[in-house]
């Protein structure tokens, strides 16, 4: 479960990581739509094929992947909102 728990936090890493990157470089690819469409196919497909072979039969490796994956996502949203609330008064300065 701990595998489990590890695979979920680099899951969720490379899934949210790299939705962060398409968003910054959305200004400066040709086609955005196409962009974005592409990045979130991949990234969704392996995503499933990861918890695909996290899974292994069993559903508690596949919470406890989840919790680590959806960790992730609460860590980068916090950091997020204090980079940018940060910057924000930067500006105002």
């Amino acid at each position: 479960m701990i595998i489990a728990f590890f695979g979920g936090i680099i899951l969720g890493i490379f899934f949210f990581g790299g939705l962060y990157w398409s968003i910054q470089k959305l200004e400066k690819v040709r086609y955005p739509a196409l962009f974005m469409t592409t990045s979130v196919m991949l990234r969704m497909i392996i995503f499933l094929i990861v918890f695909y072979f996290i899974f292994n039969g069993s559903y508690k490796n596949l919470l406890v992947a989840f919790i680590g994956f959806i960790g992730v996502r609460f860590f980068m949203i916090f950091n997020l909102k204090k980079n940018i609330s940060y910057s924000k008064k930067q500006k105002e300065e």
